[in-house]
């Protein structure tokens, strides 16, 4: 899950490659309140997951954002995820 969410970060929120690390804090990659709204909804759209941005805000790192996606992903996006990593 974590590569999917690194795609999502990167391709479609324009964060920093470099920045994006399982240990980085929101604020080290530019996760700031928009960009959550952001995510947000492109995690509903791309993967049906409904994670609300206070959640992704209470997040410390990308790698609890990334536990917190899979936490919540249907069993039906589980598989298509693992298929695409």
């Amino acid at each position: 899950m974590y590569e999917v969410l690194r795609s999502i970060l990167v391709d479609d929120l324009q964060m920093t490659e470099e920045d994006v690390v399982p240990t980085a804090g929101r604020e080290e990659v530019g996760l700031d309140s928009l960009a959550v709204v952001e995510l947000a909804a492109l995690l509903h759209d791309r993967l049906g997951v409904e994670i609300h941005d206070w959640e992704l805000m209470e997040a410390a790192t990308v790698a609890d954002v990334a536990r917190l996606v899979e936490e919540r992903l249907p069993r039906a996006g589980a598989e298509a995820a693992d298929t695409r990593t």
